[in-house]
């Protein structure tokens, strides 16, 4: 087993990484920006090291700054967590040159399946439905004649990168140019990589992920799905596991799909394979080649440690599941997000029940960084039933504490008291669509 890892991210998914390395007796180095010298992941791992200033292209995506941290504490891996780093092949290529475990797929895999631009023409060529749209676009020009091949609306995405950032709309040529700039500068910000490609805007979606992880003889073991369909601004709200609208003929359907997509292509490690459903057909949206921000649903679905899990496979002192145990329950997981800054911008009060399971890298009395990810905490209920989780869900969200700083807490629990919510009748656009119509019968 590994002795040491440094954990190439913050807050909530550096504490979570901390807390497998803890069961496994492994030390732990976080790496931090001013603006997190006081975190609470600082305050939990083993060794710590600042590696520059609050702007994440100064510190959290600073490969060689965050490599020499490692070097420095002589650590045996680095573990990128999602967003920043997680998907940088050239990032993971130079940890291997520095014999450091990269804990991911291949650089090689990274590019291929990272790349939401190649990992869509990869798919294709494996005869797996993909929705319309194009490559990598070279420039406006390029853009426009495609974008009136596809037709409108269509979306303008990040190549590199995830969490809906690098994402616009454009219903028209004129939207398409304006947005085309702003969709890149964000890539940018974000990944370090301004890379686009377009695609079609499918009708009435839902949006479904597939959770995998493959060991080093590049066997792939499928441990679920989820619905992560409600969304805002294309950034998730509430994640369900498993997806409860599909039939097991779906689902199996599925499975196969995948199954075409990563065998024999040596993946190893953690990864979540995501598509969009619409007019009952599946159509491959992307690969996310690392863990995922809502694994904690198909953890508690499992009953699975797979963070732990991805570890002991990496130091190849672990074996897949025979069988992965899914039980007969379901899980959602509402995210607490940051809704804007207010002046102090300090969690006076912050606490939840202990009905839940909470993941977060706060605690009371923090004062929220401005720089990075809105996320404040994941919170994850359970039941036999999808009604009785959602019931579950709602008592529970009423004895959240949080106070200093705006967040979406009201909003979780509109959502979860819905009608439209309980009957599962909802697309990714429904809370937009509804905010929209609120906004306007306010006005």
């Amino acid at each position: 087993m590994f002795k040491k890892i440094l954990i190439a991210n913050r807050g909530e998914i550096a504490c979570r990484i901390i807390r497998a390395c803890q069961r496994l007796n492994i030390t732990t180095v976080a790496v931090y920006s001013t603006a997190d010298k006081e975190a609470l992941f600082v305050k939990q791992a083993d060794e710590t090291y600042c590696i520059g200033p609050a702007a994440a292209k100064d510190s959290y995506l600073n490969r060689e700054t965050i490599l020499m941290a490692g070097i420095i504490a002589n650590v045996d891996a680095i573990h990128p967590g999602y967003g920043f780093l997680a998907e940088d092949s050239l990032f993971a290529q130079m940890c291997a040159q520095c014999d450091i475990t990269w804990l991911g797929p291949s650089a090689k895999l990274i590019s291929l399946m990272g790349n939401k631009s190649a990992a869509r023409k990869f798919a294709a060529g494996r005869g797996i439905a993909i929705i319309p749209g194009t490559f990598v676009l070279n420039d406006v020009t390029q853009a426009k004649v495609a974008a009136n091949k596809i037709g409108y609306p269509l979306l303008i995405k990040a190549s590199q990168g995830g969490g809906g950032k690098g994402i616009r709309q454009a219903d028209d040529e004129k939207q398409l140019l304006s947005q085309l700039v702003i969709a890149k500068q964000e890539a940018e910000f974000a990944f370090d990589n301004s890379a686009i490609y377009l695609e079609k805007v499918l009708a009435d979606i839902r949006h479904i992920e597939v959770q995998v992880i493959g060991d080093q003889a590049g066997t792939i073991q499928i441990l679920g799905d989820r619905d992560c369909t409600l969304q805002h601004r294309r950034q998730k709200v509430v994640e369900e596991s498993p997806a409860s609208f599909i039939t097991e003929a779906q689902r199996r359907e599925l499975t196969q799909t995948v199954h075409q997509l990563l065998d024999h292509v040596g993946y190893q490690g953690l990864g979540t394979v995501e598509f969009l459903f619409s007019q009952d057909r599946f159509y491959f949206l992307e690969m996310n080649t690392r863990l995922q921000v809502e694994h904690g649903v198909t953890e508690t679905t499992t009953g699975l440690d797979i963070v732990l899990l991805q570890l002991q496979l990496a130091a190849n002192e672990g074996k897949l599941p025979d069988c992965v145990p899914m039980s007969d329950g379901v899980a959602i997981e509402c995210r607490l997000q940051l809704t804007g800054t207010a002046k102090i911008n300090q969690l006076t009060s912050f606490s939840f029940p202990d009905s839940m399971r909470v993941d977060t890298g706060y605690q009371q009395g923090d004062y929220i960084p401005p720089y990075y990810d809105a996320l404040l905490a994941k919170m994850i209920i359970s039941a036999d039933t999808r009604t009785a989780a959602i019931a579950k869900m709602s008592k529970a969200l009423a004895e959240v504490e949080i106070d200093g700083v705006p967040n979406n807490l009201s909003q979780l629990e509109a959502v979860v008291s819905s009608n439209w919510f309980l009957s599962n009748e909802f697309s990714v656009t429904t809370l937009d669509a509804r905010k929209k119509a609120n906004e306007s019968t306010t006005n």
